[in-house]
């Protein structure tokens, strides 16, 4: 038996170094979030910078009940993850659609149609044309228009992922189900998209924080404050000549702390659905 081959300590400890480094890169801003979040506003004034001070639990935590009213956190939850999940289920049901297809070459011209979607990824986007869009379409300051732009949007990466994933399924697999009379639609949403769970899953899941961290489309397309989503919504802590930054932080790390916990369990399901999409193929 081959005996693996020890990395020198050097190379090991320069190693684990890059990744503290790293992980305290990322940590430090949502620590500096938390910091400020547990703050009064004077003690904030006083010193921006320095540790919060411990205090009785109503006290130290007033910031986020605060953040809970205004944000109205419970509805706007719901509301936010209604869209969001919707978009992702489509992402994954469009993606699945089109992988298939492109991957067996089903039709005259799929290789250049791959070709195209692969060049998209260059593309710059436009975002004139697509208010112009919206707005003569008429989803102008409608939930809809998030669910467009969410479920539709910024899937060439994903394709091109699924269609590497769908070349290692076997085409013996797609002819026994034809002779046995499985039709086209039955295949692909029976069989194809369950054994496209790993690079789906992963689809999902990215989609999902995509959708979730996402300001700018609900800030541009919604006017309405109830068709805000929950991170467009700590936009009401920010006033025209002041702005509460103590109320902002809590509700920040509210609002990221679903995503980070998601992240957190989900991480391993992420990093072998995007191994399964790049290596197979």
């Amino acid at each position: 038996m081959k005996k693996l081959r020890r990395e020198p300590i050097g190379v090991t400890v320069l190693c684990w170094t890059a990744l503290a480094v790293m992980t305290l890169v990322m940590v430090f801003p949502l620590l500096l979030v938390l910091n400020v979040s547990l703050k009064s506003s004077t003690d904030f004034l006083k010193d921006p910078s320095g540790l919060f001070a411990f205090k009785p639990f109503k006290e130290l935590f007033a910031n986020y009940k605060e953040a809970f009213e205004v944000l109205d956190v419970f509805g706007r939850l719901a509301y936010t993850v209604g869209i969001t999940v919707g978009s992702a289920l489509i992402s994954c049901v469009v993606i699945a659609l089109v992988a298939f297809p492109l991957a067996r070459g089903h039709f005259k011209g799929s290789d250049k149609v791959f070709t195209f979607i692969l060049l998209s990824t260059f593309f710059p986007g436009s975002l004139i044309a697509n208010i112009f869009l919206v707005q003569n379409l008429g989803l102008y300051n409608s939930p809809f228009v998030l669910v467009i732009f969410w479920g539709f949007g910024g899937l060439t990466v994903y394709i091109f992922m699924a269609i590497q994933f769908v070349k290692d399924i076997p085409r013996d697999l797609d002819e026994a189900a034809f002779i046995d009379g499985c039709g086209y639609f039955r295949y692909v949403f029976g069989f194809v998209i369950p054994l496209m769970k790993p690079i789906l899953s992963t689809v999902f899941i990215l989609k999902l924080v995509g959708g979730w961290n996402d300001f700018l489309t609900p800030y541009i397309y919604l006017i309405e404050d109830k068709y805000m989503t929950i991170s467009t919504g700590l936009f009401a802590f920010k006033g025209q000549f002041s702005s509460d930054w103590t109320g902002i932080s809590a509700a920040t790390f509210t609002v990221a702390l679903p995503v980070i916990c998601l992240y957190v369990f989900l991480q391993r399901y992420i990093i072998e659905g995007m191994a399964a999409g790049a290596l197979k193929g």
